[in-house]
């Protein structure tokens, strides 16, 4: 799907449409990859607006986002977003990528390199169950939009690291789908972010919210575990996915224990 001025609505903050440089996308002539906001929305605007596009989302087509931008020591550019450091995956590529042989396949590495008994499973224990919905939860679309707008967990949802929040809006039918139109090129490959996205967007009702310049995630999650037990699947799933999570949180228990209830998710590779 292809982004124009036309397709833009009407009161976004003075922005551009990027289109991916050249040095990142191979010969060619390659369309605009996404829209972004020349400066960073306030903080305490920048949930209520990103809510808003999301509500916009079935009429516009296009998936808003929270960016984190990185300075490049050499240009003085903000990069990736601004500068084109880009490189759009056909959606299709998330396809073909086999998330349980991946998890099966880390998992094995970090037991071995661990000692006994600081794995709580120590085989793969298979993806973990879909969340059922709850009478409070409601649509994940709504949810998204109840949690942008509360201080507490947009906090949660800002990009991380770097400048921002810059606002984005990428042509695409939902977040995980946005992760590789908008060129976004973390080391562990766009194409397997966005394979997980997606199967969390139907198991637990994740919105995507944010990406950073360095390789960071943050979206919503309407239906998180909500039982000890579900949560250290769940949380299995996040350290295969994400080993890096464990350099940042003191262990795999404690992980677990903050996601029962939690309705935010943030992943970081290093």
């Amino acid at each position: 799907m292809t982004l124009t001025e036309e397709q833009l609505p009407d009161g976004l903050p003075p922005g551009r449409l990027v289109v991916p440089s050249a040095r990142f996308t191979g010969p060619g002539t390659p369309e605009p990859a996404l829209w972004v906001s020349d400066e960073p929305l306030p903080e305490a605007e920048a949930g209520h607006r990103w809510g808003e596009l999301l509500q916009r989302h079935r009429v516009t087509g296009l998936w808003p986002l929270l960016l984190g931008a990185l300075t490049d020591p050499r240009s003085g550019t903000l990069r990736p977003w601004h500068n084109g450091e880009l490189a759009p995956v056909p959606a299709a590529a998330s396809d073909e990528v086999d998330l349980e042989e991946r998890c099966v396949t880390e998992w094995e590495d970090m037991v071995e390199g661990m000692g006994p008994g600081e794995m709580p499973y120590p085989a793969w224990p298979g993806m973990a169950p879909a969340a059922g919905p709850d009478g409070d939860d409601g649509d994940p679309d709504e949810r998204a939009v109840a949690l942008a707008g509360s201080p507490q967990a947009m906090s949660a949802l800002l990009p991380g690291s770097g400048h921002g929040p810059y606002l984005g809006l990428v042509a695409a039918p939902d977040g995980a789908t946005a992760v590789t139109a908008c060129g976004w090129r973390p080391e562990v490959g766009s194409e397997t972010i966005a394979a997980m996205v997606r199967s969390w967007q139907q198991r637990f009702g994740v919105r995507l919210c944010s990406l950073g310049g360095v390789a960071t995630i943050a979206m919503t999650v309407a239906r998180p575990p909500r039982t000890p037990e579900h949560a250290l699947r769940v949380a299995a799933e996040h350290i295969a996915s994400c080993p890096d999570l464990l350099q940042i949180h003191d262990d795999f228990d404690t992980y677990a224990a903050g996601l029962v209830d939690t309705p935010v998710w943030t992943l970081w590779w290093d």
